[in-house]
């Protein structure tokens, strides 16, 4: 491929069947011969992601060595258990549907957020849904970040400017929705002696967007070398339902809900998928804003910002630093 070849068809898998018995392969390996478990069990999201996984694993190791939880909890989409239902239906997968609400609540969790939603909003009521998003100058494509409450009350919507401190502790509680659900997952995996296995894709893992020891506390991710818009690709290969498809990818953490690429990405999939797979390859800024139809400045941007959530994102990807003594303990 050149560099004037650089368009939606750049991404696309030419054999999907080679690569999906590719990855079939893997698990059964890693899971069987490698981590010598009896099978794997996955978060069960109504996601395409998790659908995805929930397919390949059962074509990998039979719908009997496959374990789904579905844990919904009182700001989830509906819809979503409802997807998560169907997926575990169509592919014969075992399931178990565990509400969380109760153990949130008892983290104090609702009680926190709320606390800070009304210092902002004193109208706030059992009726108002709220999100954290951020101001239009501030998607990938623009170095300044401002957090906003965006409140959706009696069909009106409010944008509210936060502190720095009240966004991270809505962040803060936000994370511990998905690291409460992995230490669920790990729960049922060492009861029945089984690998928990991941949903993360390319495009997530590689900018860090995902919850270090949440929806990241896995051990085996066999989605991550390949873009969200690939994904899009192996599911419809799949036959993965056309509603889980076509829904917006969301964190389903906030009682308003927000998508992925509104709220992390600040672009479609394919768009910032072709841009990331642009900079991993050095792509020069100039062939991309032709090839792209982008100003260059815009393409600058990206390119910046895509470097800046790769590099504050490393320590996601890795095992913790230890310190090395070079032998100086056992000095005298």
């Amino acid at each position: 491929m050149t560099i004037m070849d650089l368009n939606f068809e750049s991404l696309k898998i030419q054999n999907p069947e080679f690569v999906v018995n590719e990855l079939a392969d893997f698990i059964k390996d890693q899971v069987l011969s490698k981590f010598r478990k009896k099978g794997v069990i996955l978060g069960l999201s109504g996601g395409i992601d998790s659908s995805l996984m929930a397919a390949l694993s059962t074509k990998s190791l039979g719908k009997d060595r496959v374990f789904g939880l579905i844990m919904p909890e009182k700001e989830s989409n509906p819809n979503s258990e409802k997807l998560a239902k169907k997926i575990a239906k169509n592919f014969e997968v075992h399931t178990k549907k565990i509400n969380m609400t109760p153990i949130f609540d008892s983290y104090g969790l609702y009680k926190t957020r709320n606390k800070i939603v009304k210092k902002y909003f004193p109208k706030f009521n059992g009726t108002t849904k709220f999100r954290i998003a951020l101001s239009d100058n501030t998607k990938i494509n623009s170095g300044i970040q401002i957090p906003i409450l965006d409140i959706l009350h009696k069909n009106k919507i409010f944008k509210i400017k936060l502190s720095l401190y009240d966004f991270l502790t809505l962040s803060a509680a936000t994370s511990i929705k998905l690291r409460t659900r992995m230490t669920m997952l790990y729960f049922y995996a060492e009861q029945k002696n089984y690998l928990v296995i991941g949903t993360t894709n390319k495009s997530e893992a590689l900018v860090g967007n995902f919850v270090k020891y949440g929806d990241g506390g896995v051990d085996l991710e066999p989605l991550a070398n390949l873009y969200k818009t690939q994904i899009f690709q192996l599911s419809n290969f799949l036959k993965i339902p056309k509603e889980i498809i076509n829904q917006k990818a969301s964190p389903d953490t906030w009682s308003y809900p927000i998508s992925d690429e509104d709220f992390f990405y600040g672009m479609p999939y394919n768009e910032f998928d072709l841009l990331l797979y642009a900079k991993e390859n050095n792509f020069p800024i100039n062939n991309v804003s032709r090839s792209l139809k982008l100003e260059k400045d815009r393409v600058k941007q990206i390119y910046l910002n895509i470097e800046h959530k790769i590099k504050n994102s490393q320590h996601m990807r890795e095992i913790p630093p230890t310190w090395n003594p070079i032998n100086s303990i056992l000095k005298k």
